[in-house]
């Protein structure tokens, strides 16, 4: 292809999916930091109070029903950090999902309601399927074939024959649109091959979901007792294992142990059937063939902790100046085409 046509290429990609691109940095920038930030954002529903005896997975999931009685805990995630809280994703008969933290320290239900009061959790909606089901998971996969297209397309562009350094300065002394111009050049170049891994793995983490056949588990009716049962079953699979999260749907409850062995966002896991009750299986990390489980580490920059995230932050706010700059510059040169003619007739 010739560089006009990659130029073209470049510009229609970026003008169809700019507003996508800008949703998916500004809410991948948050969710980078989503524990800290929603601590900030809201500490009175997300921090312990730090008083009280410690509650069970069990009690924390029979404290968040007693918030909305009408429906059902599917999803339990345990504190991640000094004074988080217990996390509940629940489901009302009709299919509506609300939320509730519970304070891991006395059992309180801190915060209730639907994704209005959770800013966060509507944020990581947003960013994997804008609030939209499979339509939206489908966006959200072209959104991030758009972003491999411009940063191959714009790279091709771009390529110079020799001295790329000088092909990358800015010069400041020229017009505001020539220098806006140059900066979305240097800065779409330089960020080029963050903005490929984001993108790549991105669609990799959403394509599967948006493919799968068939909807979740129903919810189940489980008590605390069996909660905490099943639980300290499936703990004997890997002892000292600290928990993540479990999965309350069908016949089983399904229970995830952090494994920092293999990366910082994998873990075992081990389903246990409600009637029984008993282990359907116990996998660990290491043998675990999900496609999210190397790639998400890769996806939130905590391959390359501590510096990974920061690193990542910073790909996501160019791809936001990015998504902003673009259609800005072609907005400019849309104008000035409309008003050659009529400088040429003057």
């Amino acid at each position: 292809m010739s560089r006009p046509q990659w130029l073209r290429l470049h510009r229609y990609a970026g003008l169809v999916m700019a507003l996508f691109l800008l949703v998916q940095a500004m809410t991948g920038a948050l969710l980078l930091y989503r524990g800290p930030v929603e601590r900030w954002l809201d500490p009175a529903g997300q921090t312990s109070r730090a008083q009280g005896p410690a509650v069970s997975a069990g009690q924390a999931m029979a404290a968040a029903s007693t918030a909305f009685p009408d429906a059902r805990v599917t999803r339990l995630f345990a504190p991640d950090a000094s004074r988080a809280t217990w996390f509940a994703h629940m489901a009302r008969a009709d299919g509506e999902a609300v939320y509730a933290t519970v304070d891991p320290a006395g059992g309180a239900v801190l915060r209730a309601g639907g994704l209005s009061r959770f800013p966060l959790e509507a944020t990581l909606q947003l960013h994997y399927r804008l609030l939209s089901g499979r339509a939206g998971m489908a966006v959200i996969a072209l959104n991030g074939l758009a972003l491999l297209l411009m940063a191959g397309s714009g790279l091709a562009y771009w390529w110079p024959k020799r001295n790329p350094a000088k092909a990358l300065a800015i010069r400041w002394t020229l017009s505001p649109r020539l220098v806006l111009r140059q900066a979305h050049r240097t800065l779409g170049v330089v960020a080029a091959a963050f903005l490929i891994l984001l993108s790549a793995t991105g669609f990799l983490l959403v394509f599967p979901d948006l493919v799968a056949s068939g909807g979740g588990a129903s919810p189940a009716v489980v008590s605390a007792a069996q909660v905490d049962r099943d639980l300290a079953l499936a703990q004997r699979a890997f002892p000292g294992a600290a928990l993540r999260d479990i999965r309350i749907g069908g016949d089983r409850l399904t229970v995830n142990f952090h494994a920092p062995e293999r990366n910082a966002r994998a873990v075992h896991v081990v389903p246990v059937a409600l009637a029984g009750p008993r282990i359907v299986s116990a996998t660990p990390a290491q043998r675990n063939g999900a496609l999210w489980m190397p790639l998400l580490p890769i996806h939130t920059g905590d391959f390359l902790a501590p510096v990974g995230p920061p690193v990542w932050l910073l790909a996501a706010l160019s791809l936001a100046a990015l998504a902003i700059s673009g259609p800005l510059l072609w907005w400019h040169a849309a104008a000035q085409r409309r008003r050659a003619p009529r400088k040429a007739v003057a």
